[in-house]
């Protein structure tokens, strides 16, 4: 199986059982120290039995999508996506 990622600007891409999927929250040491970063909170697929690994993969996604900020696919890892802009996910 397969979801279709929609963006508000009508890009798509296609996440299969087997795609590996990186995802990082915003985040900022303190509010003393004016540094910025991305923590990593997930590498893996939903085939892996990872944290994707939920009954459906769609719904396995939305939690995903729902609680990160950035996410990129491991082969396109020079393209980082911004969840805020995912307009529909759609079984494919």
């Amino acid at each position: 199986m397969a979801v279709k990622v929609t963006f508000v600007n009508n890009d798509e891409i296609i996440i299969y059982d087997d795609t590996y999927i990186l995802a990082w929250k915003s985040d900022d040491i303190s509010d003393d120290d004016p540094c910025y970063y991305a923590t990593g909170v997930l590498a893996g697929s939903w085939e892996e039995g990872t944290t994707l690994g939920t009954s459906e993969q769609v719904v396995a996604l939305q939690g995903l999508f729902g609680s990160v900020d950035w996410f990129s696919l491991k082969d396109e890892p020079k393209k980082i996506y911004k969840t805020s802009a995912i307009l529909s996910l759609t079984f494919y």
